[in-house]
């Protein structure tokens, strides 16, 4: 209905802003990426080719001691984990992501070590990484370790064993290695902390099958059978989701697992050996 005209001398009334709904939440801020390593090409080199210090992960493999504390110069940068943390909302999505795929986990509580630069703030254990296919010992890592974990085996390794004879179903996965608080390449320098470390790195000992069968990782190279045929295919799938993959032939420390991690490099640089 129309408004009369306010008399002369009259203010026209205030008219009421119309009610608008709120903003759409800022995007969250993305990840801080972990500071880049110029070492990682010395982690995958071959072992013959580096001095007895410097193997890539070989000494940290095989029982070195955690990495003391930085030294003086790095008191004020703020722990790795810290770098690593995420925002509440790209965590939440992380989660999400796992749930929605399958996958059962467990968010457990900060862990914190002697050496600062050790440690996830976010951590989660994860008992079964897609519907059916187990983790051995409920593995703890950070989520975005676990997500490329399963859009790789939901993407690779899965269609793979669609070519194995009988076409079995992957039912578990034994894990080397996963969250160790030590150095890479086996030196004490907390600047070298492996991905081990802060939960980014997940290492796989075998793959089982719902017929019992069990494929070890192990040198296969020219066994000329499917069991290298398999490995080989979802190793080099493995480069489309995590930024580190080396297994048998890289070095004798990774005779007999592959690992895999999402350590941050700077233009995106990949090691897939």
């Amino acid at each position: 209905m129309t408004q009369p005209a306010p008399a002369q001398g009259q203010e026209a009334p205030a008219i009421a802003p119309q009610s608008s709904k709120p903003p759409p939440p800022k995007p969250a801020a993305p990840e801080t990426a972990p500071k880049a390593a110029s070492e990682a090409a010395s982690e995958a080199a071959p072992e013959s080719a580096l001095p007895e210090a410097a193997k890539p992960e070989a000494q940290a493999e095989t029982g070195a001691a955690p990495p003391p504390a930085g030294p003086a110069a790095k008191a004020d940068a703020p722990p790795l984990p810290d770098g690593l943390r995420g925002s509440d909302l790209g965590h939440s999505a992380c989660l999400l992501t796992l749930y929605l795929m399958g996958a059962r986990y467990s968010e457990e509580p900060a862990i914190t070590e002697e050496n600062p630069d050790c440690g996830i703030a976010r951590p989660i254990s994860v008992s079964q990484i897609l519907p059916g296919v187990t983790l051995d010992g409920d593995p703890v890592m950070r989520c975005e370790t676990a997500r490329q974990l399963a859009f790789w085996l939901n993407g690779t390794v899965l269609p793979a064993t669609r070519f194995l004879d009988g076409a079995p179903r992957l039912a578990a996965i034994a894990p080397g290695s996963t969250y160790q608080c030590r150095g890479v390449i086996g030196t004490q320098s907390s600047a070298n902390v492996s991905e081990h470390a802060l939960g980014n790195a997940f290492d796989i000992a075998a793959f089982t099958f719902d017929n019992g069968e069990s494929y070890e990782v192990a040198p296969r190279q020219d066994d000329g059978d499917m069991a290298e045929a398999f490995l080989a295919a979802i190793r080099g799938g493995a480069c489309l989701y995590f930024t580190t993959v080396l297994g048998p032939g890289t070095n004798a420390a990774h005779d007999n697992h592959l690992h895999l991690d999402i350590k941050a490099r700077k233009g995106g640089f990949r090691i897939c050996q």
